[in-house]
């Protein structure tokens, strides 16, 4: 391709450009507006999708600026960025393990501990490819997550300055910069409808914004003249993507071609007012200039907020987060970032620094969070699991591997026949009802499948769908007095299905069909809660009030029971009162009400069905004699 009348020599040197130091404020800006407030910046996200289309420009110009003057040298480039990224990333990940160690749970640390080995290694993007996604609700409770752009970028920078030099001996090197970029956009497009986790980690689809970058500073496509509409029209791509893009939409996918354009239109008009006056004026230009440490300092600190908060912090409080997170930038960048930058055989110190820091993450995984450091007191509360209830380790309980719905899901006798059909939460009653059996002369059986809601033909998943035709086969031929129907129905947004499934099971002559209402469901897990509210009162609570789901979907699933003429017992009347959700049952410490944010511990079982006995246990025979005969649904 043939170099355009007003292109200079690839490789020519560069001046320093303080509208990109603007640019990177704005980034920055828009990054941390979102995670402060996602309602104020609902597409706020886009801002690294800024930073990468500027590191992409600004890496490309430095290897091609030193691959002209003959200065260009690997070791050199890796220990340059090495004093670039290791100061402030070794403290930041310091300060995360050392404030973790006093606030995190231990399956929590635990998780830190692999989030620091993944960031040592600038793996993050790839580790969190199997755990929570980036805008997912508890997201909030990984201080590191934000790492993830950190992986991308380094994983980059590990190919480019080794592919440069041979792309920059091609007369096609543009057509092939083209062409990749093209073909990461394209992989973008096709995965993120149906993995859409892989493609907002995945380097693959997202090496295309970094290319745009590139390709600017290769192409030297700059204006030299003043070109105000080019940056306008991309500050209001940028800003339209902040303002009116959310989490909701498939991204990055075609709407990340937005910000990223806006960002190439701006850094191809370095004359225009917009870069002149706005983006170099000094108070962006520092921002700027901190944008690093402050994206490495404001998600941890907004992050154990949330957690310390159980979920809820005030406006105040995160804008105070996001105050701490500048100051603590501003002084890292001062007297961290500045002075080891300037030392030049400081790298390998670094290096050795930052494995250090990886091992003690490794470390704390192989010690499975260190448990012992909370007092003993606390050390049961904090070692609750959801997996260790008897409901959960239950063959018809469908998650597990080796679990199956068969007859044997259905106690044998004469007694009357309690049927619970259920999610996972409705697994959570289990050892409840079991433990209410000797006192109230009942059989049990018990349906329950992960992520299923007792509704019949679910259009949405057909897996669900199946599990609950083959429940409901059984539930025909056991002849049940008592239909129990239980779920996190605050996250089923349609009963259309339940009304038809109601209908069926009245076809059947069910004695009775009772909806047991959905359980408090809190904001970060119930143990979390009683360990923060110790930290603050020195003593463990009965109930607590601040985190936790309202009436509403108790309220919801009542005029709905109401409406259909069945019976309807509410779950959250008997967990809460005016003073709040109950923790602890009895207030012993080996009593914790729920063991994450909505199921229940055993204890928690036994304490809801002792509740609710008297309205549950209410036997009516009719219709045809029970036997310890259960025919399968095939053989009927």
């Amino acid at each position: 391709m043939q170099k355009g009348a007003g292109q200079r020599r690839m490789g020519q040197p560069v001046s320093y450009r303080p509208d990109i130091d603007g640019l990177r404020a704005v980034s920055i800006l828009l990054v941390v507006g979102y995670h402060a407030n996602p309602w104020l910046l609902p597409g706020g996200f886009v801002g690294v999708d800024v930073f990468f289309v500027i590191s992409g420009f600004l890496i490309t110009q430095i290897l091609l600026t030193r691959q002209h003057v003959g200065r260009f040298s690997i070791a050199d480039f890796y220990a340059r960025r090495v004093r670039r990224i290791f100061p402030a990333l070794i403290a930041v990940l310091a300060a995360t393990y050392a404030v973790g160690w006093l606030v995190l749970l231990p399956e929590q640390f635990q998780l830190l501990g692999k989030n620091i080995a993944a960031g040592v290694l600038f793996a993050s993007n790839l580790f969190q490819l199997g755990q929570t996604g980036y805008f997912a609700p508890d997201a909030a409770e990984n201080p590191l997550l934000h790492l993830w752009s950190l992986g991308v970028e380094e994983q980059f920078y590990i190919f480019w300055p080794l592919a440069l030099p041979l792309l920059a001996r091609s007369p096609h090197r543009r057509r092939w910069l083209l062409a990749v970029i093209v073909a990461s956009f394209a992989a973008g497009l096709l995965t993120v409808i149906n993995q859409k986790d892989w493609a907002f980690y995945s380097p693959v689809t997202r090496v295309w914004e970094l290319l745009v970058g590139c390709l600017l500073a290769e192409t030297k496509f700059v204006r030299s003249k003043r070109s105000n509409l080019s940056s306008a029209v991309g500050l209001t791509a940028i800003a339209g993507s902040a303002l009116f893009l959310d989490r909701s939409l498939s991204f990055p996918g075609a709407y990340a071609a937005l910000p990223v354009i806006g960002a190439a239109l701006i850094i191809m008009s370095p004359k225009s007012a917009l870069n002149c006056v706005v983006l170099s004026n000094k108070a962006m230009v520092w921002i700027g200039l901190i944008s690093y440490p402050l994206y490495l300092w404001h998600w941890p600190l907004l992050s154990y907020l949330d957690i310390l908060r159980n979920g809820v912090p005030n406006f105040l409080e995160i804008w105070a987060a996001v105050l701490a997170a500048v100051v603590l930038s501003t002084l890292t960048y001062l007297y961290v970032e500045t002075p080891l930058r300037r030392r030049p055989h400081v790298a390998p110190k670094l290096a050795f620094g930052l494995a250090c820091i990886g091992v003690i993450g490794v470390v704390t995984v192989a010690a499975s969070g260190f448990e012992g450091r909370f007092p003993a007191e606390l050390q049961q509360i904090a070692h609750v699991r959801t997996q260790d209830g008897a409901g959960f380790s239950d063959h018809c309980f469908i998650e597990k591997a080796d679990a199956g719905l068969d007859a044997s899901c259905i106690e044998p006798g004469d007694r009357p026949l309690v049927f619970l059909w259920g999610d996972s939460t409705a697994a959570a009653l289990y050892p409840g009802l079991k433990y209410a059996e000797t006192a109230h002369h009942f059989r049990l059986a018990r349906f329950s499948q992960a992520g299923c809601v007792p509704i019949l033909d679910s259009p949405k998943n057909g897996r669900c769908g199946s599990l609950n035709a083959l429940t409901f086969q059984y539930l025909q031929s056991s002849r049940p007095d008592v239909v129990l129907l239980h779920a996190m129905w605050g996250d089923y947004r349609s009963l259309d299905g339940l009304e038809e499934t109601i209908g069926r099971l009245k076809a059947l002559n069910v004695p009775r069909i009772v909806i047991l209402g959905p359980v408090p469901v809190w904001k970060r897990t119930l143990p979390h809660a009683i360990i923060n509210t110790y930290r603050f009162r020195h003593e463990l609570p009965k109930r607590i009030a601040s985190g936790v789901s309202g009436p509403e979907a108790d309220e919801t699933m009542r005029e709905f029971s109401l409406a259909h003429g069945v019976e309807y017992i509410s779950a959250r009347r008997s967990i809460c009162d005016p003073e709040g959700c109950l923790a602890l049952a009895n207030g012993s410490s080996s009593e914790v009400v729920t063991t994450d944010n909505v199921h229940l511990s055993e204890a928690g079982s036994r304490f809801l069905i002792a509740s609710i006995a008297d309205e549950l246990f209410v036997f009516t025979r009719i219709g045809l004699p029970r036997t310890e005969a259960i025919a399968l649904p095939n053989q009927r």
